[in-house]
């Protein structure tokens, strides 16, 4: 039994969906007439570590080697385009990716001098044309974005994400003669990867202009960052969180003995390793997180099986002794299938009170994105990059004195660690990022 059925629920508020992130600047690049509240700039801001237009020469990796140009397919999985006489070609040939520099005539090269001119199939072809930035090291990082769609063309959906299309950072829609622009600052891991692609919801476009700008701020690492757990290596009874000093111990719930991590593959190979939690097992974090501004925390979650008669409850830090914190738990919900709660302790009275939210999980034993956001209010739940709840929350409440858990719910009723299935690339931000 999980703890959402056997406690009292609070009544539950809706929220608005969430459209975009709290930290980027939605701005008009420099001299537009777009209206945003600020300026994404047209030519690479100091200090400049890539430019994907200037660095542009052809080859697969761009000057420096610091890009990659893909066909995004989709699911996980990118083809590199091939060069082809200064400029890379997909699978599609519609897709394609070309500079100002070569054909300084194409209407977007006046609006953005010197973009890169990025076409794309359309939505009813196998894959979108990408461009992509890799990080080499931890460093808080400015990623700017400028996109112009030629008057004659269609509308193009422009996707801003980290390493897979679930993990999205910003998505907007250009729109014929105007320029779309934004700028995200962000902590950068080494070998995230950080892309760019036209994702058009009809027809394709030629010639589309580009600009992709990667700068360095001079923050102090971390910025934002609390928790990013690769599970790529184990030392002893221990994983690393690269944000700050904090690392996850494993442990078996029925010896309280610490034990060696076990992992896997991940959801997909640019990922490398997961962690696989069988039944009895689970991750202890070493300090308790700071929840009191905007908050997101997110992972990468396979469900293998139901331990019969408990909820797996994936990360937990709720606190039934002072309130607050949250919880995350897929369980079996008979005839319904699966279902995943999003729970907080909202009074630590007799009884206790609660604020949910509940949503369809899918039974399908694959890799699944979840991201839960607490902003203006609200706190608000993601699978895969789409919206599927939320509920009213204040600002502050989800804070814990518990540290998290990752496959058992603290230390509450039922008490044991019933997670049977995989974890990986578990972060926590003191920022609001957005579903989709």
């Amino acid at each position: 039994m999980v703890l959402s059925r056997i406690l009292p629920i609070l009544s539950l508020g809706v929220l608005a969906a969430c459209g975009q992130s709290l930290f980027d600047n939605n701005g008009a690049p420099d001299g537009a007439t777009t209206i945003g509240d600020g300026n994404t700039p047209l030519v690479c801001p100091a200090t400049c570590l890539a430019d994907a237009a200037h660095d542009f020469d052809g080859t697969s990796g761009g000057t420096g080697k610091h890009w990659g140009y893909f066909e995004d397919q989709r699911s996980r999985a990118w083809t590199a385009m091939t060069p082809s006489s200064g400029v890379l070609v997909g699978a599609d040939p519609a897709n394609k990716i070309d500079s100002c520099a070569k054909n300084p005539s194409a209407p977007a090269c006046g609006v953005l001098p010197g973009a890169l001119l990025v076409s794309s199939s359309g939505a009813t072809k196998p894959a979108d044309p990408s461009i992509a930035f890799t990080a080499t090291s931890k460093q808080v990082i400015q990623l700017s974005i400028a996109i112009y769609v030629p008057p004659s063309a269609p509308a193009q959906n422009v996707r801003l994400y980290r390493n897979s299309r679930e993990d999205v950072l910003y998505t907007g829609t250009a729109n014929p003669g105007v320029t779309l622009g934004t700028t995200v600052t962000l902590d950068a891991l080494p070998e995230d990867r950080f892309f760019v692609a036209l994702a058009p919801m009809t027809m394709g476009a030629g010639d589309v202009g580009v600009h992709f700008f990667i700068s360095a701020t001079g923050a102090v690492f971390p910025s934002k960052c609390q928790m990013a757990v690769p599970f790529s290596a184990a030392g002893g009874f221990l994983v690393d969180n690269q944000c700050v000093a904090n690392q996850l111990t494993y442990w078996n719930d029925m010896t309280s003995m610490m034990t060696a991590p076990v992992l896997a593959a991940g959801p997909f190979p640019e990922l490398g390793k997961s962690a696989t939690i069988a039944p009895d097992r689970y991750y202890e974090s070493a300090v308790v997180l700071d929840k009191s501004g905007d908050t997101t925390i997110q992972f990468w979650v396979r469900h293998d099986a139901v331990v019969t008669s408990y909820g797996a409850h994936v990360f937990s830090d709720i606190d039934l002794n002072a309130t607050g914190g949250i919880d995350f738990d897929i369980y079996d919900n008979g005839s319904n299938g699966l279902d995943l709660d999003i729970t907080t302790c909202t009074d630590a009275g007799n009884p206790l009170k609660f604020a949910m939210t509940t949503a369809p999980y899918p039974k399908d034993l694959k890799w699944h994105f979840l991201r839960a956001t607490h902003t203006g209010g609200n706190v608000t739940v993601c699978i895969d990059g789409a919206k599927k709840g939320s509920f009213a929350l204040p600002a502050g409440k989800l804070n814990s004195t518990f540290h998290p858990f990752m496959g058992k719910n603290v230390q509450w009723l039922p008490v044991g660690a019933f997670f049977n299935g995989a974890l990986d690339d578990v972060r926590v931000f003191s920022t609001a990022l957005p579903c989709e």
